[in-house]
């Protein structure tokens, strides 16, 4: 699982990044690389040939793919596979971050966001199926990422549940987003810790941290990249880099856009409790 070429996670020890979506980015983030900041970059794929990341040639980059639907019973689509395993073999990325979605933001299924599966066996053997071909098609693990969750359908007990019986069945990888986890606990009422006991923890290998706000017109949660993280996600940084055994990677998730300062102020944050 660690990346020998760059040294991601060769120690041992989670490392902090930060998320890249545009080339607006990468001014900031090579300053906060050569500044110590961060380790490597997460980038989203597929990228458009001539707008890939320039953050610097010894900075490491994590691959991650929130657009291929792999609740879907179409099956992921392999010309964008193809394209983001084309980046991940140029970057030697350990694993492939992918959202565990119905519809996604990719055209074949664009209804503005991500949309989450009906959480029930039938779904979860489609994805089962999904992620075990993708994972070949890759030649890498694949690590699966919930969005955040504003009712629940289906027959299993929870979003967290599903995640755990794909994962599980799929032998893959896990991202565990604290903003969408903490977000879904607010839509649904739940208590803030909730789900942490049926996660399969040796299967976590990456944390997404970001800020959450409250809807302007309903009364649900979303994380938003604009904002700063919570002082308590920052604390579960601080418990889960000591208790997840498996933990390599903590990304940061920032707006191009949102004040630089912001990013550095929480990076150093994050830096801190992940000491």
């Amino acid at each position: 699982m660690p990346n020998p070429r760059t040294g991601l996670g060769c120690s041992g020890r989670a490392v902090l990044g930060a998320r890249w979506d545009e080339p607006t980015q990468n001014e900031r983030l090579r300053r906060a690389f050569e500044d110590g900041l961060i380790d490597y970059i997460e980038a989203n794929y597929p990228i458009a040939r001539g707008f890939e990341p320039e953050v610097g040639d010894d900075t490491p980059v994590l691959v991650h793919c929130p657009v291929n639907p792999l609740a879907s019973a179409h099956g992921f689509n392999r010309k964008l596979a193809a394209q983001v395993r084309a980046g991940a073999e140029f970057h030697d990325s350990p694993w492939i971050g992918e959202h565990l979605c119905w519809l996604s933001a990719a055209s074949e299924g664009r209804l503005g966001y991500i949309v989450n599966p009906i959480f029930c066996e039938a779904t979860r053997d489609v994805a089962v199926e999904n992620v075990r071909a993708l994972s070949v098609f890759y030649g890498r693990p694949v690590a699966l990422e919930l969005a955040p969750v504003y009712g629940m359908t289906g027959s299993f007990a929870s979003e967290i549940h599903f995640l755990t019986s794909v994962a599980e069945q799929a032998d893959a990888l896990i991202i565990f987003d604290l903003a969408h986890w903490t977000a879904s606990n607010r839509n649904l009422g739940r208590p803030p810790d909730f789900g942490l006991d049926v996660l399969p923890r040796e299967r976590i290998v990456e944390l997404h941290i970001a800020g959450i706000r409250p809807s302007r017109s309903t009364g649900f949660w979303h994380d938003s990249h604009g904002d700063l993280p919570e002082v308590a996600m920052i604390e579960l940084v601080r418990e889960f880099v000591c208790t997840l055994p498996s933990l390599r990677a903590v990304t940061f998730e920032h707006l191009d856009g949102a004040d630089e300062g912001d990013l550095r102020q929480t990076l150093k944050a994050l830096r801190a409790a992940m000491a």
